[in-house]
């Protein structure tokens, strides 16, 4: 890759400049900007989309989430990165498809013939059963399965292995899971006034690559390639084709070349320190799920308490752009019960601070009153 410039930038002028572009620091002016900002939001939490959001969009009202998914569809849940489940903007679903699908259609199909003998033939078999079953309304997977009788036979069913290459090629979406049992929709039934133009492979992968940077910038060739779940020799071309777009820093302490767009060269620099402010990240936070390497918001001797097995990532309290806890809750009537799980020792004001936090967290979320405890350091 022909490099258009080269500097170096310190931990905390990089730190800096990818909490401001995630909206962690300075708030997006409205939801929609901070989903589409991130790109999108990993699901599988549900409870945690809206305070991901919130994070990023203090003012975000109270039920936006769901009426986005809902109501005016603006936001859209489906498996795209990393094969996962995500939200996000309905705006951005043709880029995603053609962007990541066709690899995941691939290796849907490899999974599925390979693990549970279902071959291509048979595979576009039931596909064409199942646009033909949603084709008036959504079903759940109970009915999709009456419909489709053989859907219920697949090991893995339950985890969307019944329906994800439609998934991948755009052609379904989850209708419905707001505490009920999930439904699935067509992408055309449901979001029928959504233009559906596709662009090329090359163009949405390129789109892709440029979003990603815009909001988890500076990042690595590895960074990229674990956040989108795009194997690496499809990566590095990506990066071949964006060259002219893109600048290659080297940041003091981090190991390896990062990369920025051009247009962001000016922010990055003036970025000098870091606030102090307080940022509750939920589950699977996009900040959490955007790099390869986890130390780059956490501490070495703290990534086991944020990533955990079985696939977890806990939510965690940022200070100065550095994970010092995780933290849970859950709402009992108006009262909000928090815990924060310090890994270290905090001192008056950064307890302070986290506190102010979680009034705010109790709010959004409809608290009348915060129950809020801290651990001993761990």
């Amino acid at each position: 890759m022909s490099k258009k410039s080269h500097f170096a930038l310190t931990q905390q002028q990089a730190i800096a400049f990818t909490l401001r572009q995630q909206h962690l620091t300075r708030p997006a002016e409205q939801p929609l900007d901070a989903m589409r900002q991130v790109v999108a939001i990993q699901a599988q939490y549900s409870a945690g989309i809206p305070i991901a959001l919130w994070a990023r969009n203090a003012s975000l009202p109270q039920g936006w989430v769901n009426r986005a998914l809902f109501e005016t569809r603006v936001l859209v849940k489906t498996w795209c990165l990393r094969g996962t489940i995500h939200v996000l903007a309905s705006a951005d679903l043709a880029m995603m498809v053609q962007a990541i699908g066709q690899q995941q259609a691939n290796e849907y199909e490899y999974v599925m013939k390979t693990g549970r003998g279902v071959d291509r033939h048979e595979i576009q078999k039931l596909n064409k059963a199942i646009l033909r079953a949603l084709g008036q309304r959504p079903l759940t997977r109970s009915e999709l399965h009456s419909a489709v009788p053989k859907l219920a036979s697949i090991e893995g069913a339950s985890w969307g292995l019944d329906v994800k290459g439609l998934a991948f090629t755009g052609e379904l979406v989850v209708a419905d899971s707001d505490n009920r049992e999930t439904r699935f929709a067509r992408r055309d039934v449901w979001l029928s006034g959504l233009p559906w133009e596709l662009s090329s492979e090359e163009a949405a992968q390129r789109e892709l690559l440029l979003r990603y940077l815009a909001a988890f910038g500076p990042a690595t060739v590895q960074d990229f390639a674990h956040w989108s779940g795009l194997k690496m020799k499809t990566v590095k071309a990506i990066l071949e084709r964006c060259a002219p777009d893109l600048i290659v820093t080297n940041i003091a302490g981090w190991r390896g070349e990062y990369y920025i767009r051009s247009e962001d060269e000016p922010l990055v620099m003036a970025d000098k320190e870091v606030s102090p402010a307080v940022c509750l990240l939920p589950k699977f936070d996009p900040l959490l799920m955007g790099y390869s390497d986890k130390s780059r918001f956490i501490g070495e001797e703290d990534i086991s308490r944020v990533y955990r097995p079985a696939a977890q990532v806990e939510a965690v309290a940022l200070l100065q752009g550095h994970a010092v806890a995780t933290w849970r809750a859950s709402l009992h009537g108006s009262r909000l019960r928090l815990s924060i799980a310090p890994f270290r020792r905090l001192n008056e004001r950064e307890r302070t601070l986290m506190e102010s936090k979680a009034e705010q967290l109790t709010a959004f979320l409809g608290g009348k009153e915060l129950n809020l405890s801290f651990s001993p350091a761990l």
